[in-house]
């Protein structure tokens, strides 16, 4: 069995959605550099998703501290789910 940790970075709705993508993104891959300078040897994966995926449904532009998050998951597998639209991954 092959471990791979998946990070998945995600905004609340204020900005643009580019910007936010861009946003989720950046927030993904630092984690994602962060597990990996802290010693994580498994191969990591990381994959920003805006305001694509919320967890609280807001209007445009409604701060949410809840939408702005990142989820981590150590799995042999890429994640699917709700959560996990799509693929897309990229390997650090």
């Amino acid at each position: 069995l092959s471990l791979k940790l998946f990070v998945a970075g995600y905004t609340d709705t204020v900005g643009g959605s580019a910007s936010n993508q861009a946003l989720s993104d950046r927030r993904a891959r630092a984690i994602a550099a962060w597990y990996r300078k802290a010693g994580v040897k498994v191969p990591i994966y990381y994959r920003g998703f805006g305001e694509e995926v919320l967890v609280e449904e807001t209007p445009d532009n409604t701060p949410s501290a809840a939408n702005r998050r990142a989820l981590y998951v150590l799995s042999s597998q890429q994640p699917t789910g709700t959560q996990f639209p799509g693929g897309g991954w990229r390997r650090l």
